[in-house]
């Protein structure tokens, strides 16, 4: 009767630690789903800043142009309305360039947020899937260890 106690105590011993190890993997897969989310989030706002480099560094060249212009027109003598008329065009086209720089962004920032919400939640639903699974093996494991102990075990301690 000693030896059954001896290795149900034993096998109670390695479900304790295979329950164990389970757990640590749900806080490890939790804690990496965190950690998708925050470079996620830190990839957003490198998005948005290289947005805002972009539209400023669109401006800049827009007004070097047109510095360009005016005083290549000035230089020839023409002070017209085709030369305001191509200021305003190059404005529109610069304008544009900006709607479309600032709409990318949006959209890459919307993916962006979107990819951490999901890294976020998967990382928290494997660690309650692995967390469940961990306390079902550990009933079962224990349970297996009571229906193989010997039933003069129980009549012994009663």
């Amino acid at each position: 009767m000693g030896l059954n106690v001896f290795l149900a105590g034993l096998s109670l011993l390695g479900t304790k630690k295979s329950y164990d190890a389970q757990r640590a993997e749900a806080k490890r897969r939790a804690e990496i789903g965190v950690f998708e989310a925050r470079q996620h989030v830190n990839d957003l706002f490198l998005t948005k800043a290289q947005a805002i480099d972009e539209s400023n560094r669109r401006i800049r060249d827009m007004q070097i142009a047109e510095s360009q212009n005016i005083a290549f027109f000035s230089a020839l003598g023409r002070e017209d309305r085709s030369v305001g008329a191509l200021l305003k065009e190059n404005r529109r086209i610069a304008s544009e360039d900006l709607e479309g720089i600032e709409r990318s962004a949006e959209l890459q920032t919307a993916k962006l947020a979107t990819a951490a919400a999901v890294a976020y939640k998967y990382g928290q639903g494997a660690s309650a899937g692995l967390k469940a699974e961990a306390t079902a093996n550990l009933i079962t494991g224990i349970t297996d260890i009571a229906q193989n102990l010997d039933p003069k075990f129980f009549k012994g301690t009663a």
